[in-house]
């Protein structure tokens, strides 16, 4: 099966069948097969049974045979059968389609999500757009087609019935001709309405879903029956909730409107057209068989234009609205082999250099770092201080290569940061963080995915265990019904649960396994108690041992640790020194200790 491939460019209205075609060239065939049988027995209906009315009453007459009754009576048959098992002949495909759709757009999507500049995903809008083309692609591929395929079916039989109506009587076929263009233009605006009052509600359903797994989601459940902070949130919610509601009740009451309006119209239009048919079926000129034909063919024709018509061609326009949106997604900044393994090779590491540093966030005009400079050199320890939005976190983005939009240099061993490859950047650092990741996998896998290439090296468990002896998490480990083959959370079945302290620990467990020579530790025990916190960290003074560690915190329990001390205050560093060269200096990171003195004493 060819892979789809997501590409570069704008997406126009013949990729509404493309794309489809490409997740699974087989059913979109099949689909279009039913659909085109579909709307010639439709178109055939009429002229079956103008013919078979006519025959009956020719038998009637005693002036035709039984036997041509009969002929068109099995076509009538054949013909309203199809239109009745069609649906189910149609449906087998839809449904592999949409599983194969899921296969191949869903992971052309998942992999571009996964190659997305850093400053995509945390820029707001950015992000939704990416939620918006990422959510459910098996039904976007679906309704691609359905759509698609429905709006060529009613095209075929309204032409089809037009024509027999034109050849019969020409005027009325091209009168109801005209009045269907008004219908289809309201149906495309429609549409497009549709899809922005989507754009619209999704900022309000991501707020409102969030506060809706606060409330009943399992992280806090402790902190709701202690702080019984429910009515509070749930008058959030509902605020949150009731406007994303009358976005889209407005948005189909629009959209009903139309529908409703069209479907007003063409009844009386094609009431009238009935009423005028009768004039030339008793001259003579159109048979009995004819108008009792056409008769039917004009209503099943205002239920298609007035209503399937228009629901297919808005929604259509949807589809239309997120091929734009596709489009923007292809085109957002990938990183370049984001998605490689790190180098295996050991790196020899000398020394790492800001030079004249100043960086701002994509789309904004504050500078959070200005002109800084500082150097780290090898296996020493070092501390980054300061408020919160002083830049302290932005400086180990900047380190391991998320953001690359700064001024200045950043040199690792003398050469600049973009110039290394992913794989390169990827060796040079580990890290432990405020909100590192607590996967529902196994403690072994835990760990071993902070060194990907120990997953398959045959002593991977004695990797694993001398970790968690490090970090002293090996006993309680051992004590588990698996051992280190215990999996963690609820998802599994046997799955335990960890302490804030033991996932803390195990956070640091993947850290050294790992043989990245810096290892970065941004604000890792935020949520301990300071002497918890200063406990950690001097187990860190262990497990840091032949690294360079950097450690990132605006809490100084940890500092005595350091080498060296950068201060940064508004984006620049403005002191530089050790605990007792600072305190010392008696500025600003002394003034920030001793209002922390009282924690560590």
């Amino acid at each position: 099966m060819k892979e789809f491939r997501l590409k570069h460019k704008v997406y126009k209205w013949y990729d509404l069948l493309c794309i489809p075609f490409s997740c699974s060239p087989l059913s979109t065939t099949a689909i279009g097969v039913q659909k085109l049988l579909t709307a010639l027995a439709a178109v055939l209906q009429v002229i079956v049974l103008a013919n078979f009315v006519d025959s009956v009453n020719e038998n009637l007459n005693s002036a035709g045979t039984l036997s041509d009754s009969i002929v068109w009576f099995v076509l009538l048959v054949i013909c309203v059968g199809w239109r009745r098992i069609s649906f189910m002949v149609g449906r087998i495909f839809f449904v592999k389609l949409k599983i194969l759709a899921n296969v191949q757009l869903g992971k052309a999507l998942t992999d571009k999500r996964s190659k997305l500049q850093y400053y995509l995903i945390e820029d707001e809008e950015s992000w939704n757009l990416i939620n918006r083309v990422c959510k459910d692609p098996d039904d976007q591929v679906r309704l691609m087609a359905q759509r698609t395929f429905n709006l060529m079916l009613y095209i075929i039989r309204i032409v089809g019935v037009l024509y027999i109506v034109f050849v019969n009587v020409w005027w009325i076929g091209i009168l109801t001709g005209i009045s269907c263009v008004p219908l289809l233009y309201l149906s495309l605006k429609s549409g497009e309405n549709n899809y922005n009052r989507k754009k619209e509600v999704a900022h309000y359903e991501r707020r409102y879903q969030y506060y809706g797994d606060v409330l009943s989601g399992r992280d806090a459940v402790n902190e709701r029956a202690l702080f019984n902070y429910t009515e509070k949130m749930n008058h959030q919610w509902f605020d949150l909730y009731e406007e994303a509601r009358k976005i889209k009740l407005r948005a189909n009451i629009q959209m009903t409107a139309s529908i409703r309006l069209g479907s007003a119209a063409m009844t009386v239009l094609s009431s009238a057209i009935v009423v005028v048919l009768i004039v030339p079926t008793a001259r003579g000129d159109i048979s009995s068989g004819m108008f009792v034909a056409l008769a039917t063919g004009m209503y099943d024709l205002v239920n298609m234009v007035g209503v399937e018509l228009v629901k297919a061609v808005s929604q259509l326009s949807q589809c239309r609205e997120y091929l734009r949106d596709l489009s923007v997604f292809a085109a957002m900044d990938k990183v370049k082999d984001v998605d490689s393994l790190p180098e295996i090779n050991e790196f020899d590491l000398r020394d790492v250099e800001f030079r004249n540093v100043s960086f701002k966030y994509p789309g904004t005009t504050r500078d959070i770092l200005k002109n800084i400079s500082f150097k780290i050199e090898n296996n020493c320890h070092y501390a980054f201080v300061g408020t919160n939005g002083a830049g302290k976190t932005t400086i180990t983005k900047l380190m391991t290569g998320l953001y690359d939009q700064y001024k200045g240099e950043i040199l690792i061993n003398g050469k600049e940061l973009r110039s290394y490859s992913q794989a390169q950047i990827k060796s040079f650092f580990s890290g432990v963080y405020q909100d590192f990741a607590k996967y529902s996998i196994s403690v072994k896998d835990n760990v071993l995915v902070g060194a990907v290439h120990q997953m398959e090296q045959p002593d991977k468990e004695q990797y694993v265990n001398t970790a968690l002896k490090r970090v002293g998490l090996y006993e309680k480990v051992m004590s588990l019904p698996a051992g280190i083959e215990t999996p963690l959370g609820k998802i599994s079945e046997g799955g335990v649960d960890f302490s804030g302290g033991q996932w803390q620990k195990l956070a640091m467990a993947r850290a050294i396994i790992n043989p990245a020579p810096i290892l970065i530790l941004d604000e890792p025990t935020a949520a301990l108690d300071p002497v918890s916190e200063s406990d950690m960290y001097e187990e860190f003074g262990q497990i840091g041992q032949g690294k360079t560690t950097i450690f990132i915190s605006h809490r100084l329990g940890s500092t005595k640790l350091a080498d060296k001390i950068f201060v940064l205050d508004s984006g620049s560093i403005v002191e530089t020194g050790s605990h007792e060269e600072l305190l010392h200096k008696n500025k600003l990171y002394a003034n920030m200790y001793e209002s922390q003195r009282g924690w560590y004493n």
